[in-house]
């Protein structure tokens, strides 16, 4: 419904929102004979009338394939002068109804034929989103191969990802922003996923050569962050029910506790003790992702109760 309210100005929208809003809930619920407002039968009949007369949107379904909307459109206006008709020999009863159905239909239609410019402008915001969000795995991933002394030109995973985006960033140029989008997500994934798989080896670490403890903790610490910026990116990418967001969520606050843990031993020097709570952390991130449903190799499994 807001879809076609876009072309009819800032004021009268809030207007026809409001009534649009007590609408749908009178709607829902039952109304007896005797409880219907006349005052809100015709606010009702105002914002039909309006939104039958919104030309954009009417222009935009009648000048559409789509023959289902056509009818919704059609049945919405019989509907609308049935209740004209109800309205005007005082049956508030069978006017309210016929203004429900009007205005449930007109927004059945809009829905199957939707307005391109907004779903262009959705598309785009889209775009904006997931090149930022794929932009950044990159250069945690690139980060990560550096220290583990792999040259990202090198790395196939690495090149892939780097075709993906440069992929679509070409089909948002030619305003291909959907299928930009859909490869941006395809990039996202093979970048979250090795992430995942190089953090989680000790390939890395062997690799590294550290001057001191402080930079190995440093080093476990920007670890331990990677993965926790991996979580978001997870939940929304593999949809995990309440219960493995439950364990995700407790994985994750787990982590954050012996994060600060960590922390504090590491202002007070003790570097070794903050090394066994940061990657002690990790694990339960480790966890967190797989719960998720991102499986990434696991240094020490943590279940959902909290044991290695």
């Amino acid at each position: 419904m807001k879809t076609g309210m876009a072309w009819l100005g800032p004021a009268l929208c809030v207007c026809l929102l409001s009534a649009a809003s007590a609408l749908a809930a009178e709607a829902r619920a039952p109304v007896s004979g005797t409880g219907i407002s006349k005052s809100l039968v015709v606010q009702k009949e105002g914002l039909v009338k309006h939104l039958l007369a919104d030309v954009p949107a009417v222009k935009r379904v009648e000048s559409s394939t789509n023959a289902e909307a056509k009818q919704y459109f059609a049945a919405a206006r019989d509907a609308y002068h049935k209740a004209l008709a109800a309205l005007k020999a005082n049956d508030l009863t069978t006017a309210d109804k016929q203004l429900n159905d009007a205005t449930w239909m007109i927004g059945k239609a809009r829905q199957l034929v939707p307005d391109p410019i907004r779903h262009n402008i959705e598309h785009r915001v889209r775009y904006a989103q997931m090149v930022a969000s794929v932009e950044s795995l990159k250069a945690t991933y690139q980060r990560h191969l550096q220290r583990g002394r792999i040259a990202a030109a090198n790395d196939a995973q690495m090149i892939k990802a780097v075709q993906l985006i440069d992929s679509a960033k070409r089909e948002a140029n030619a305003e291909r922003l959907e299928q930009a989008n859909r490869t941006l997500v395809e990039a996202e994934r093979l970048l979250m996923v090795n992430i995942g798989r190089v953090l989680g080896t000790r390939t890395i670490e062997y690799a590294q050569r550290f001057e001191s403890p402080a930079e190995e903790y440093g080093f476990e610490l920007d670890r331990n962050r990677s993965y926790t910026e991996l979580i978001p990116i997870a939940l929304a990418e593999f949809k995990p029910d309440s219960e493995a967001i439950r364990q995700v969520n407790y994985f994750a606050e787990t982590n954050r506790q012996m994060r600060e843990q960590a922390q504090q031993l590491a202002a007070r020097k003790n570097y070794q003790a903050a090394l066994v709570a940061i990657r002690g952390g990790t694990g339960y991130l480790q966890s967190a992702l797989s719960a998720a449903g991102l499986q990434v190799p696991q240094e020490t499994k943590i279940d959902a109760a909290g044991r290695p």
